[in-house]
């Protein structure tokens, strides 16, 4: 290489890092942050539950801030639709009827008049009609000895409010009464934090949890009490003397980057946003008020700076906790593995909360720690990629820029279905099960087409797309719904996963199947790879099925180890292809019984042996016929490998 050239060379690499550490310093404006996550927030959830409320109440606070009138016509017009019912809130508590806390807070502020109404009536309802504990707490209808620290968010800050702006002193004290003990029956004494709840796992049991979100609930409250409650009140020094104790142990676990983990006792659980955002938020108040020293200002903007290395620049915003409420045993291990998502609706109200509290205090542009979105695994939701992901309890699911699809495990789906594959067609070549399953969650079930596809494919016991039966005397035998499954890939290009089914009746044959399911993007084919574990080496017979529905038009190939069916569904879903590739090696026939159609093949126990499976809908761009479905999986049998 010339002199010339390898100067060129050393120069285009220091303008790329140049670039780089350009992007880094970058300061971004506050405000763009919190609009963004309020347009995003709007997207990615249903602004009638409690995650949307959280959203409102934040958006509230910047709203009245100078400067922001256009936000304060948008919020207000949201709120009032939960007064006249265009919004039907969800959720378990009387507050959220009036849009909850933002609603009242507004009231109070005088920003507005339309939404007095709804608050006075939400308000004076809830203290009549709200359930209560054992304890005196308010709680969800069906609970009485079960508490939890959530319930704070929903009750004092609402109460508060309605009872300023109406001159309710009983709302007020109520107010503070159901943080104080809720925060004295979860207090942990040994970290000064909280625990989640109480007697979900047996009555007077206490989780033994510090769940990053859950101690950010008691924060919220806490932290509004110590910036509102009036100075008058005969408890707001011991509301003030607990703020101090509770946000000086929330500093002890913050950890270098300036946020918070999961299982906030635990470094090595991952980074979880919303609790940092709302802690954020909190210590920006206890500074604000003059209750922490003006030296935790460089926690503040540290963890400011850090988060937004978890909000991409289209505004996604990762590491966020799904639902959680005491899960499994209450142990920190149980909150530990309860997995994050990208935009998950819990996501937006804290990031709107934390940069607003920034602007009160001067923050008008921050420079990310590292880069905007620098620890976002995917920048925006609509990037083709593969996915697997459990959910429900009870499903592992799987998709790439193509297809999607899902098996069943536990005990509890047993007499619905078995270990059989279930296809989910999708039009769109983004990922869409978390939309799906969160849609789902919020009673918009995922058999119906919102024009990315759906789940139409019920399989009930039947084998699905390439479940496996061993064959016995001319009769499948398939095993149940799987026991346990271990996620071996999940990126973009490549997942790769294991699923064990053991639970299994096989006349003569004590035997488990491990199952290797590998999916790659661009295709519409999974491979499979199977042990049948037994106490005996032996040669079986073994039976891949497809689930027809009565109008299926089957092609079969032996010499190409091929089975494929094409059926028309309905005139709502269209038309779907389903396919089997077997080495042809293994080739032992073909069969039909009841609603599946077979390939058999013959294998041995305890040896590996591989097969694919795969979907294709004729409303997604690559098929629209018979001929074209056929067509793709004769090209494909000349080109996988075993």
């Amino acid at each position: 290489m010339k002199l010339k050239e390898i100067s060129l060379f050393f120069f285009t690499i220091f303008l790329f890092i140049s670039s780089l550490q350009g992007q880094n310093k970058k300061e971004i404006s506050t405000r763009e942050i919190v609009n963004q996550a309020y347009e995003n927030g709007q997207q990615y959830m249903d602004i009638s539950t409690y995650p949307g409320t959280l959203l409102l109440h934040g958006m509230s606070e910047f709203a009245i801030l100078k400067g922001n009138e256009a936000s304060l016509i948008k919020v207000v017009d949201a709120l009032a639709k939960f007064g006249t019912g265009d919004i039907k809130a969800a959720g378990n508590f009387i507050s959220y009827e009036a849009g909850g806390s933002g609603s009242a807070y507004l009231a109070w502020k005088g920003a507005t008049t339309k939404l007095d109404n709804q608050v006075a009536a939400a308000a004076e309802k809830m203290m009549k009609e709200q359930k209560r504990s054992t304890d005196g707490l308010m709680t969800i209808k069906t609970m009485s000895h079960q508490i939890f620290i959530d319930v704070t968010f929903a009750v004092t800050p609402y109460l508060l409010y309605s009872g300023l702006k109406f001159n309710k002193p009983e709302y007020i004290d109520y107010a503070v009464f159901q943080t104080l003990e809720s925060f004295r029956i979860l207090k942990d004494e040994k970290t000064g934090l909280i625990h989640q709840g109480r007697g979900f796992q047996g009555e007077g049991k206490i989780s033994e949890d510090n769940w990053s979100r859950g101690n950010g609930w008691g924060a919220f409250a806490l932290a509004i009490l110590v910036r509102d409650l009036p100075e008058s009140h005969p408890k707001r020094q011991v509301v003030v003397e607990l703020a101090k104790q509770f946000f000086s142990s929330i500093l002890k676990y913050q950890d270098k980057q300036g946020l918070w983990h999961q299982e906030m006792s635990d470094p090595t659980s991952y980074i979880e946003t919303s609790g940092s955002g709302i802690f954020l938020y909190g210590l920006g108040i206890m500074i604000e008020k003059g209750l922490m020293d003006k030296k935790y200002m460089k926690n503040l903007s540290l963890g400011l700076r850090s988060y937004l290395d978890y909000i991409s620049p289209e505004g996604s915003v990762s590491n966020t906790c799904i639902g959680c409420l005491c899960p499994g045993k209450g142990t920190k291990e149980d909150y530990k593995n309860r997995k994050w998502e990208l935009n998950d609706y819990h996501a937006f109200g804290p990031v709107v909360l934390a940069y607003t509290q920034a602007l009160k205090m001067g923050f008008e542009e921050i420079k990310p720690l590292h880069k905007s979105g620098f620890y976002v695994p995917v920048d925006s939701t609509k990037i083709p990629r593969t996915y697997v992901t459990p959910a429900r309890g009870v499903d592992l699911s799987w998709e790439n820029d193509r297809i999607g699809f899902r098996v069943y495990g536990g005990p509890t789906v047993r007499e619905k279905v078995r270990s059989g594959v279930d296809i989910w067609a999708k039009s769109v070549d983004y990922p869409i099960l978390d939309k799906w399953y969160k849609l789902n969650a919020e009673g918009k079930d995922y058999h119906t087409d919102r024009g990315e596809g759906c789940d139409f494919y019920h399989m009930a016991k039947n084998l699905g797309c390439g479940g496996l039966a061993i064959m016995i005397d001319g009769k499948p035998y398939s095993s149940e719904t799987y026991d346990s499954f271990k996620i071996l890939q999940n990126q973009k290009n490549k997942i790769a996963f294991e699923v064990m089914y053991q639970t299994w009746n096989v006349p003569g044959l004590k035997i488990e199947e491990q199952k290797k399911v590998e999916m790659l993007l661009g295709t519409n084919l999974f491979k499979v790879t199977n042990i049948l574990k037994s106490d005996q080496n032996q040669e079986v017979t073994v039976a891949i099925g497809l689930t027809t529905y009565g109008k299926q038009e089957v092609f079969q190939n032996k010499k190409l180890g091929v089975l494929s069916v094409w059926e028309k569904m309905d005139t709502i879903h269209g038309s779907l292809g389903t396919a089997v590739l077997i080495n042809p090696k293994n080739f032992a026939g073909y069969t039909r019984i009841g609603a599946d159609e077979f390939i058999l093949m013959k294998v041995k126990t305890n040896v590996p042996f591989s097969y694919y499976a795969g979907a294709g809908w004729n409303k997604n761009k690559f098929f629209t016929s018979k001929g074209d479905w056929e067509k793709y999986i004769l090209v494909e049998s000349k080109k996988i490998k075993f």
